[in-house]
């Protein structure tokens, strides 16, 4: 053989093993390392990578992920990411790991180096956060100590100026728009048209004299009216559930009504008694930056999760025709590792040891048929942790449950409310969380309880001016022991709303009552006696609104009842009564008997 054929071909093989030898690891690196700050959006740091091919594996060491809103945090950071992959699923493109190992697993550990990315704009705070701190910066001490008799009898309200207002008038526009798509599709015409032709198809087949023809043509034809009436139920209940799910909109006013009396209130230099506004000042902004990240992180996993693979595959064959997949014994997904050991630290300055394992990883769980599970536990000293996550991506709607328990957690310090204002700081104890949050595709809906025994408590109340209400409010909250924050999470996870409670709050209500005396339920009646005047034509016309419009709809899918699932039924009996005499087999009735023949 010719040395100018051998050549060429020699030197594209060391080429090729050069770039695998030297080149694949680094550029394999970068491209994780970008991956991870984007889907993060701090700097990432890999201290080593390596891969092997004649035994298919891979190692990643030294890895610290920044966190966005803190510089000089990590997020989250690992010693250790080894796995191997299996080698005959290599040959179909499949990357199928039976055992994979993070190890060193740590949170909100610091770094020496700046965590924020060259000209990425720093993180702003989601929407629910940053009202969560508002109301608490707006709970000012010259709100709990400027004039106190007769603060509200003067006062008038402008109904342009209430968040309440607003509220009703973007309700009513969204009512007429919604109740207009409902009562098009109300009129159900596509039914009606379908039913007419299912009358033409009887019509032609009371015609057919042959016995055995007429039987063909009935069987699909009972099947085709079986199928109408029950789509046109089954749309029928999707309606009015739709009508049904317009009404939440009015809890959106109410909460804007409850606001515009508090910030009536607030105008009249008088505190509130409202056990939900004082929950969200005392523990608003403690809990809103820890809340932000963790639904910041469930929404990097909710974006990173695999869409429904069944719906990608239609997608696709509609583009390019018809691809016809026969089963195999052993259908692999393109990636999957079937079980990771996880092992770390919780904590910085007393660290628990946990241990655990994540199963069900893949990029097409419906191929795979198992969701992802993880289970996670630690215990020392009289700590004890246990979380526990289930995320089903199998069906056509990801599902998710999540439960964390953590015990005898030490605490060092936390500031509740508005140094300005009220405040307090819980120093030393010992603190419990029992949490659980489930989702079901964007949908979230969550409890969780928070409470440190064991600690110290200690009021700030030195920029009160009132000195009946300081004094009531520094005794309020002297000598406790104990704090308990409730949180309840709803709404998407775009979107989410939080409901808080406090045993704190009940405390400085009674505080406010025993300082202001009758004064603040003088001011409190007027505040909202003055906003529910100012909204009630704004509610008058949305409530009569709702009333005729649902009248409107109920009227026509009852009409659209008679007309086409009695129709439907009708013809099902007629069917029934005209062709069962003759002897004419109907589905589900017997089968047709041959006469016997002799030779």
């Amino acid at each position: 053989m010719r040395l100018s054929y051998i050549l060429p071909r020699f030197v594209f093989l060391a080429l090729v093993w050069a770039f695998f030898f030297f080149a694949f690891d680094p550029v394999l690196k970068w491209g994780l390392r970008k991956s991870m700050e984007k889907a993060a959006g701090a700097r990432v740091e890999i201290a080593g990578l390596k891969t092997s091919f004649l035994h298919p594996s891979f190692r990643m060491t030294g890895v610290s992920v920044g966190s966005a809103e803190e510089e000089y945090k990590n997020a989250v950071e690992f010693s250790e990411l080894s796995f191997r992959i299996a080698g005959a699923p290599l040959l179909e493109k499949k990357f199928i790991v039976d055992e994979a190992l993070l190890a060193g697993l740590k949170f909100g550990t610091p770094r020496s180096r700046s965590a924020r990315l060259p000209l990425a704009p720093k993180e702003e705070p989601s929407k629910f956060a940053a009202e969560l701190k508002t109301e608490a910066l707006n709970f000012t001490a010259d709100r709990l100590g400027d004039a106190k008799a007769d603060a509200s009898a003067d006062y008038k309200i402008e109904p342009a100026s209430l968040a309440s207002v607003k509220v009703y008038e973007e309700l009513q526009a969204k009512y007429e728009e919604q109740y207009a798509a409902l009562s098009q599709k109300a009129d159900f015409a596509e039914y009606r048209t379908r039913l007419d032709d299912l009358k033409a198809r009887w019509a032609e087949a009371e015609k057919e004299s042959d016995i055995l023809k007429k039987a063909k043509k009935l069987a699909p034809l009972q099947k085709d009216v079986k199928k109408l009436t029950e789509d046109f139920k089954n749309d029928r209940k999707m309606i009015e559930d739709a009508s049904a799910a317009l009404t939440e909109g009015l809890k959106a006013a109410d909460e804007a009504r409850r606001k515009d009396i508090e910030s009536a209130m607030a105008r009249m230099k008088m505190p509130s008694l409202d056990t939900q506004s004082l929950a969200r000042m005392l523990v608003g902004p403690a809990i809103a930056s820890k809340t932000q990240s963790a639904l910041k992180w469930l929404a990097v996993v909710r974006r990173h999760m695999p869409e429904n693979s069944q719906k990608k595959v239609l997608k696709a064959e509609a583009e390019r025709g018809r691809v016809v997949s026969f089963p195999k014994e052993n259908a692999y997904p393109s990636f999957l590792i079937r079980k990771m050991a996880v092992s770390g630290e919780f904590g910085l300055d007393a660290p628990l040891d946990f241990s655990g394992s994540i199963e069900g990883i893949t990029t097409q769980p419906q191929i795979y048929g198992k969701p992802l599970t993880a289970s996670i536990k630690g215990a020392k000293a009289g700590r004890a942790l246990d979380f526990r996550a289930v995320l089903d991506n199998t069906g056509t709607v990801m599902k998710g449950d999540l439960n964390l328990k953590y015990s005898g957690m030490p605490m060092t310090g936390m500031a509740l409310g508005n140094p300005a204002s009220i405040g307090a700081s819980v120093a030393g104890g010992a603190g419990r969380f029992d949490g659980t949050l489930s989702m079901t595709g964007e949908n979230l809906k969550g409890d969780a309880l928070f409470r440190i025994e064991g600690a110290k408590v200690t009021p700030q109340a030195d920029n009160i001016k009132f000195a009946p209400l300081k004094t009531a409010v520094t005794n309020s909250m002297s000598g406790l022991s104990s704090v308990s924050m409730g949180v309840k999470i709803g709404g998407t996870i775009g979107e989410p709303s939080l409901t808080l409670t406090t045993d704190l709050a009940e405390k400085l209500a009674g505080a406010f009552r025993g300082a202001f005396g009758s004064e603040l339920a003088k001011a409190r009646a007027q505040a909202q006696e003055q906003v529910d005047a100012a909204i009630k034509p704004y509610k008058s016309k949305l409530d009569s609104l709702v009333g005729s419009r649902r009248k409107e709809l109920q009227d026509k899918l009852d009409a659209s009842q008679k007309s086409v699932s009695g129709g439907g039924d009708a013809l099902l009996e007629s069917m029934k009564e005209k062709a069962a005499p003759a002897g004419l087999p109907i589905p589900g009735a017997g089968k047709v008997k041959l006469p016997k023949l002799k030779f």
